[in-house]
């Protein structure tokens, strides 16, 4: 006499496996994939507060700052923008790793960015504005930024090394 047992309970073993493995068999190849795409970018931050410094990437970076130049760089600002110069000092460790010129974002809702001005200012180039590897000695970076009047921070600056990626460093200025 053929069993009693209900189709779901015959298959029970066969259909938990199907349970896991079919979400496991696209989960995976989306995540390697993702993974893979986003090793480039700058994902993953290592943050400092305003004020912090921290060690990354082989050396020691801040605190940076943040100040309003708008009354040196008047004649080359636009109507409703102002100039912010950001400072980074840095401190290799060893040697300096090579870095990206920052980024200016801002930190909460508008999460606007700004790139360096350098060209848009009558930028004066006595400071570097990204990392040239292998120096031993500290140095200071230091980049202008064109950003609106209604931008108020605070604001992150944010730079990659691209040995580190997909991680970035993201240091808080508030001006």
């Amino acid at each position: 006499m053929p069993s009693r047992q209900g189709w779901w309970r015959r298959n029970a073993l066969a259909l938990g496996a199907a349970a896991i493995l079919l979400p496991a068999a696209v989960l995976v190849p989306t995540g390697v994939e993702w993974w893979r795409w986003s090793q480039a970018d700058p994902v993953f931050p290592t943050t400092a507060a305003a004020g912090e410094s921290v060690d990354w990437a082989g050396a020691s970076w801040g605190p940076a700052t943040a100040v309003d130049e708008t009354g040196t760089f008047a004649a080359d600002a636009p109507a409703g923008t102002r100039v912010l110069v950001v400072e980074i000092p840095v401190d290799p460790l060893e040697e300096t790793p090579g870095c990206t010129t920052p980024v200016l974002r801002e930190l909460g809702a508008a999460s606007r960015e700004w790139a360096a001005a350098m060209t848009e200012v009558d930028w004066r180039y006595e400071q570097p504005s990204s990392c040239e590897t292998g120096s031993e000695a500290p140095f200071t970076l230091e980049v202008p930024y064109l950003v609106p009047d209604d931008a108020r921070g605070p604001f992150g600056v944010e730079l990659a090394v691209p040995d580190e990626l997909p991680g970035f460093l993201r240091l808080e200025v508030i001006p």
